[in-house]
Order: C-alpha cells, then structure tokens, then sequence
C-alpha cells in the first residue's frame, strides 16, 4: 500500500517540474546603479548568469568577470539547456531597475559579473534574489540586499 503512494508522490513531483526542493528563490528583482565615476567613467556591462548543472557553476564560480565575458559566447554554446543569462549596460550616473529575475528551480547557483577595468574578480555569487541591489563603483561593485 505504501508502494503505490510513492508512485503517486513520485509523479506529482515530476509534474510539478521540480524533483528537488528549490535550492534558492525562484523569483526576485535587481536594481542596478552606477556612480557618476563609476568603473572610471566608462559603461559597465552587468550579467546575471544561473546554471542548473553543478559543474557549471564550480567553473562560474573560478572565473573573473574578464575571462567570463572574454568566454560568454562559448559558455552559451556549449551549455544552452543549463545556463541562463541577462544582461545590461550601465552609463556612469544611469540606473536600471528593479528589474525581474525568475530563475528554475532546480538553479543550483546565480552570480553577478560586472566589466569593470579595474584588477578584481568582480563577481558575486548570489544566495538570495529578494530585492537585490548592485551599486558599481569606481572600480568595483557591490551587492545588497
């Protein structure tokens, strides 16, 4: 009598499109701003990258924001089913947001690269979605919540 209950969670979950609880929030927003010297006076190109494959995202998690965005293209080609990315330019002065995010929820990891030309990772991995705030500056970024 069990057995045939657990097929029937087992199917309801695999309906559900989630076999796992969630990892991290599904959904959330960004606001992104950037001071009048932001990145010395140049545009910043901000990427939020999610991946749902563990591998992926330990490799994320090694890279600078100039090797990721030197590879994005061939990160996108060689993982078009596990790796999501939204992207923005920011001017020194402008602000961008709140914008939506919305992730699956079998995401396994979500971080924050941002082209500035200063030495530095400049990368964030995000733990949470809920209100997110990413302030660039001089010559590095910030993220709070």
């Amino acid at each position: 009598m069990t057995r045939p209950l657990a097929l029937i969670a087992a199917a309801l979950l695999g309906l559900s499109g989630c076999a796992r609880p969630c990892l991290m929030d599904q959904t959330g927003t960004m606001t992104v701003n950037a001071a009048a010297d932001a990145n010395r006076t140049s545009a910043t190109a901000v990427d939020v990258a999610a991946t749902t494959e563990p591998a992926l995202a330990d490799r994320l998690a090694g890279l600078d924001a100039s090797t990721y965005f030197a590879t994005r293209e061939q990160l996108l080609r060689d993982h078009p089913a596990t790796l999501t990315v939204t992207g923005w330019e920011v001017a020194p002065g402008q602000s961008v947001g709140p914008e939506p995010l919305r992730f699956a929820c079998r995401t396994d990891a979500v971080f924050v690269f941002a082209s500035i030309h200063a030495p530095g990772a400049h990368r964030v991995r995000l733990e949470r979605l809920k209100g997110l705030r990413v302030d660039i500056g001089l010559d590095a970024i910030e993220v709070t919540r």
